[in-house]
């Protein structure tokens, strides 16, 4: 199957009204924001605006949801040395995320509420969720359960990026990506499946043995 190719105009047009959303949630709530202030930010017509959505909570959702597939898109890597499963580069992450301070600021942010951060959970919490299926590694469940083990590591991986942001990243993206690599390394009761979802070039550069 063939995919399209989205029209580079859609594309711009797109970008310029998520922007528009962020500039907007740096000084507003969400409920405050209308479909007018978006498009007169955005420098498009109301007309144009609605080609491409529904209503507001309809870019909303979507803009959303866009934020979290472009943060995958430059995260989820698969190593040379390692199956076709992809795994999530720390590394990958914490630069992007860097790259893009003032976006994942506002977006985890109070403005957006738990929205924004439910929706990157779900998805980190499937993609983890998958890998184990697809390693078909053994999972030790007499210890702690699977589905524990990941809310546990997804927990812990957003709150820790969320200080991060919070604090005006007082560490460098390098700094964060080795230390967290080291508390998933050595936090008790996880099993293989959990640890090694996560780049395993890491682990080199740390001196473990991947599990």
């Amino acid at each position: 199957m063939v995919t399209k190719k989205m029209d580079p105009r859609v594309i711009k047009t797109r970008n310029n009204l998520r922007r528009a959303l962020v500039s907007l949630m740096q000084r507003e709530s969400l409920s405050s924001i209308s479909v007018q202030k978006i498009t007169e930010t955005a420098h498009i017509t109301r007309g144009t605006f609605y080609l491409h959505y529904k209503d507001k909570q309809d870019f909303i959702q979507t803009a959303l949801q866009d934020f979290i597939d472009d943060l995958f898109a430059n995260v989820m890597i698969t190593p040379p040395d390692r199956r076709a499963s992809r795994v999530f580069s720390l590394k990958c992450a914490f630069a992007y995320i860097e790259q893009n301070a003032d976006v994942f600021t506002v977006l985890l942010g109070k403005s957006v509420g738990e929205r924004f951060y439910d929706q990157l959970f779900e998805r980190l919490q499937g993609e983890m969720m998958a890998y184990v299926r697809e390693t078909r590694l053994q999972v030790d469940h007499s210890a702690v359960p699977l589905e524990l083990q990941i809310d546990f590591v997804v927990s812990a991986v957003l709150g820790v990026i969320s200080r991060w942001l919070d604090q005006g990243l007082v560490y460098t993206s390098r700094y964060m990506t080795l230390n967290v690599a080291k508390m998933l390394n050595g936090a008790e009761g996880l099993t293989a499946p959990v640890t090694t979802f996560f780049d395993a070039q890491l682990q080199v550069e740390l001196g473990i043995q991947p599990a």
